[in-house]
């Protein structure tokens, strides 16, 4: 009896252990952002409809872009963090204060010229958007974008799940709530927009005391910041390879099919950003929680199982559900107006789906410290571009024809992937059993 007691015990705390745990925590908090985000989508979709919506789908792409390549350098910011030891974390977050501030000012400074390169290139007439403010409205959140993932990155490679859960929610809950706002005050998807930047703004005001206050320069930022650029391109070039090969339709659809279509790209857009990033977060702890693994000598499995776990589960609600229902889920999330994108809805989910894993094993070799993965991730967006470009402008071009070859460069890549994984376990392994046979003797 006293047995079982304990045995009792110990899985009750193992499953305590679970809930507690950082991965756990940030990716409940990921999917309730998730949630709003949605919820955001439901609502301008049926406000907006089809169109006017396909604009706020390219505003919205753009502004992920901008945090995707930003979010490099949190990466890169996150595993630093994660892989020194205390003497050298006091060092670095006090150079991270400095370029921190540094970029701050940098980017003030830039907006001028970035201004400038928007109007005399006419890019929202290139991109076919109904207001010539939008762009403009966006840039204003630009400064924030490097020192809210500066920040995110200290607390993620601190695993301070608290700052993190707290920022992502308030940035949700601002681009919600003001949005909604703006709308109803009659200021158009232009006031729209500009509760979008605020968000960021937002997101950043929460987290400004994760890093102290700048001294008096006493540590060499040059060679920290030149280790962050270098560690940051691998992730930059991660994060353009997620854009491209998930949202590179929605400007494909803007050049080559009609405003209606468009609409239901940016639908169908909606959902692999609802597998993407309910899983993103994942991508984030993995990082940090493979490398402090390695720096201690644990095994990082259990992490990576129930990162792995999570996954699963969300992938396969979402396959589930849109292979079942397509045509009433399109309807209740985004109203009845794009109800004809539901055959394709199964496509454009499994693309998603498996652009997920491939970025997950990425990220995981990434931690491993091999780069293999990353080139193979960039390249298939590349060639996906290429072919869906290909595909997209011949004369019997489509939609479903877009979304087949999205599918099927993913598949490719995932099975690259799949083969650079297996290579490493074998070169790892004979490593292993050399460590082994050290203890013994």
């Amino acid at each position: 009896m006293q047995g079982f007691t304990s045995h009792a015990s110990t899985k009750i705390a193992g499953l305590l252990a679970l809930c507690a745990s950082p991965a756990l925590i940030i990716f409940v908090s990921s999917n309730f952002v998730n949630v709003g985000n949605l919820v955001f989508n439901m609502i301008f979709s049926r406000w907006m409809g089809p169109e006017l919506f396909g604009d706020l789908a390219v505003v919205l792409t753009i502004k992920l872009a901008l945090l995707g390549v930003f979010g490099a350098l949190g990466s890169a910011v996150s595993h630093q963090i994660a892989a020194g030891s205390l003497s050298e974390t006091v060092r670095t977050t006090q150079a991270l204060a400095r370029i921190n501030k540094i970029s701050f000012a940098a980017l003030w400074l830039a907006l001028p010229v970035v201004a400038i390169a928007l109007y005399a290139g006419s890019l929202n007439t290139r991109l076919d958007l109904g207001s010539p403010y939008l762009l403009f409205i966006l840039l204003g959140s630009i400064p924030f974008c490097a020192p809210l993932n500066i920040l995110r990155g200290v607390a993620l490679g601190q695993l301070d799940s608290a700052k993190i859960v707290y920022s992502a929610n308030i940035e949700m809950a601002v681009r919600l709530g003001c949005g909604m706002l703006a709308w109803q005050f009659g200021l158009g998807i232009e006031g729209v927009v500009a509760a979008i930047g605020l968000s960021i703004i937002a997101g950043w005001a929460v987290l400004i005391n994760v890093l102290p206050q700048p001294t008096v320069p006493t540590v060499n930022l040059r060679p920290i910041a030149t280790t962050l650029g270098l560690a940051a391109l691998p992730f930059a070039l991660l994060q353009m390879a997620q854009v491209a090969a998930l949202d590179g339709d929605i400007f494909l659809a803007t050049r080559f099919l009609s405003d209606t279509e468009t609409g239901y790209v940016a639908a169908l857009s909606l959902f692999q950003r609802i597998q993407f990033f309910a899983c993103f977060a994942l991508a984030s702890v993995l990082l940090p929680s493979v490398v402090i693994a390695l720096r201690e000598g644990r095994s990082f499995r259990a992490s990576v199982a129930v990162i792995a776990g999570l996954l699963a589960v969300v992938s396969t609600v979402v396959l589930s559900l849109s292979l079942v229902i397509p045509a009433h889920l399109l309807s209740l999330l985004v109203g009845p107006d794009y109800a004809a994108a539901a055959p394709y809805l199964i496509w454009a989910a499994a693309a998603a789906v498996v652009f997920t894993v491939n970025y997950l094993i990425a990220t995981f070799m990434m931690a491993r410290g091999q780069r293999a993965g990353v080139v193979t991730v960039v390249t298939g967006a590349v060639v996906q571009v290429v072919l869906m470009i290909s595909v997209v402008s011949a004369p019997s071009g489509d939609l479903a024809a877009m979304l087949a070859a999205k599918l099927l460069c993913q598949i490719g890549v995932c099975i690259l992937l799949t083969l650079q994984l297996r290579l490493m376990s074998r070169a790892a392994k004979p490593h292993s059993k050399i460590r082994l046979r050290r203890r013994e003797g």
